[in-house]
């Protein structure tokens, strides 16, 4: 009889740990889509309107000079993204005599699987 009760209280553990990881996955899948729905402009005039919370009277003043910052912020994101992917590129072909066809491909693979993951 008592190892009837230790079993029923060990497989609703079991139960509740399974279903509460796979309801803790699907929060943060949500969570992450909703991030990577916007544009980086959406997201830099977002993030900077809850950081100062400006009034009714001061938003008409600042949205110009947010969204003016969210286009010069985002040029140079892509600026540097670019110039970063290019000194990359120049250090796999400088390494590429000293290492074999496999180690190559291996660090070929985490840049395209970088310019992939970042969007470029």
């Amino acid at each position: 009889m008592k190892i009837k009760a230790v079993l029923t209280i060990i497989i609703s553990l079991f139960v509740g740990f399974v279903f509460g990881f796979l309801t803790s996955g699907q929060f943060m899948k949500r969570e992450m889509r909703n991030k990577h729905s916007h544009s980086y402009n959406e997201m830099f005039i977002h993030r900077t309107l809850g950081v100062i919370e400006p009034t009714e009277s001061q938003k008409d003043s600042v949205m110009p000079i947010i969204v003016n910052y969210a286009e010069k912020t985002m040029f140079l994101k892509n600026k540097v993204s670019g110039e970063f992917d290019s000194l990359i590129h120049k250090m796999n072909i400088d390494l590429k005599p000293y290492l074999s066809n496999d180690q190559y491909n291996k660090l070929e693979g985490i840049a395209k699987d970088n310019r992939r993951k970042y969007g470029r």
